[in-house]
């Protein structure tokens, strides 16, 4: 292994980035960085191999699939895996997690029609080990788990606005239609750390229409993810570039697009305001944003003044669903437009907090910044 290689490495374990999606940008940032660190070292060799169990998975579907497992057991790769020969089968769990996707997929195939209602989460919750006793404590089920959104809609209608109301406040509330409009570009920079590691400068470059470039300056070098309204890719400090996965996608499309609230109503072919929630001491009111391609976006925006406090996404995987929850706050104003200066990205077992200190719009960011390596 190269000196450089080894820098990146120790870059990465500092902050510990894992292979799991904080955010669309990130992931694909950071699961470039880790595994480019022997790449330079070794030659090209096929991505997956010694497929049983999911073999007629998409390859760009595996990762995420094996996102959910790690997630829902509270584990790393190397739990099932050997460092560096994910092919082998020398771990007892990799047996074991093979016979309990067959299960799973069997029970939810036979007894639930093909849906996907018993997943690895709905035994292990964040445990390696599933319990059979209940737990004193428990915590609620996203409301997205409701079999059918309209069991949980509006529960006493008449005190909620309707999704109609909830727009156009939102919209108000960050500055109007004819503001957000006229926001063609932001270059935004502080900084963002992970868990309780050091900060690193950030800076993001964002374009209408939905074009956005993020950096992240570690001590290793620059790693850099690029969405460019259709497809993504990152390109670690150690120059290797990576596809941005399909799953992220239409989650990298939301977060380029610096007009959000007032192509809300265009982007969702349905919204539904679904009930009050409290959020971090806020009373909110929660909207489900909903199209064909996927799972409902939950949107929490703060009753009183109308800005989104919370957006809560799923990203598909043949095995369930990948929670990314993304809370906004410290709203100021730039050009008559309200941008949130602190944003915490959680996924399980995962924090990412990003603290922005500059925020200009406006100017011109250079189409090659978007441009694939």
């Amino acid at each position: 292994m190269s000196n450089r290689t080894r820098s990146i490495v120790r870059s990465a374990r500092v902050v510990g980035l894992k292979l799991l999606m904080p955010s669309v940008l990130f992931l694909c940032a950071f699961a470039s960085l880790i595994t480019s660190a022997n790449a330079q070292d070794k030659a090209e060799q096929p991505q997956f191999k010694n497929l049983q169990v999911l073999k007629d998975v998409p390859p760009d579907q595996l990762i995420p699939a094996m996102q959910f497992i790690s997630a829902s057991l509270g584990v790393e790769c190397e739990f099932c895996h050997v460092r560096d020969a994910f092919d082998k089968d020398d771990k007892q769990s990799k047996g074991t997690a093979r016979r309990m996707i067959q299960m799973t997929l069997a029970l939810d195939t036979n007894q639930f029609q093909g849906e996907r209602a018993v997943t690895c989460y709905t035994c292990h919750r964040g445990s390696a080990k599933p319990v059979s006793i209940p737990m004193v404590e428990s915590t609620a089920a996203y409301v997205s788990e409701a079999r059918s959104a309209t069991d949980s809609v509006a529960q006493g209608r008449s005190n909620l606005p309707s999704p109609d109301e909830v727009v156009q406040k939102y919209i108000q509330a960050i500055g109007g239609s004819a503001a957000v409009q006229n926001v063609s570009s932001r270059l935004e920079s502080g900084t963002v750390t992970f868990g309780d590691g050091p900060g690193f400068p950030v800076e993001i470059f964002s374009k209408s229409p939905f074009r956005q470039a993020m950096i992240v300056h570690l001590p290793a070098g620059d790693s850099t993810t690029v969405f460019d309204s259709r497809n993504g890719w990152s390109k670690s400090p150690a120059g290797l570039v990576r596809d941005m996965l399909r799953a992220d996608l239409e989650a990298a499309k939301l977060d380029a697009d610096i007009q959000f609230s007032i192509n809300l109503k265009t982007t969702f072919q349905e919204l539904n305001v679904i009930r009050a929630e409290k959020i971090n001491e806020h009373e909110a009111i929660l909207l489900f944003a909903t199209s064909s391609s996927g799972p409902p976006l939950e949107l929490y925006f703060d009753r009183q003044t109308g800005l989104l406090l919370r957006q809560l996404r799923f990203g598909s995987s043949p095995l369930g669903l990948n929670p990314t929850q993304i809370d906004y706050s410290n709203y100021k104003t730039f050009d008559g437009v309200q941008v949130p200066l602190h944003r915490v990205i959680r996924r399980p077992n995962r924090t990412l907090d990003i603290r922005l200190s500059h925020v200009t719009q406006n100017v011109p960011v250079d189409d090659a910044m978007f441009a694939r390596p």
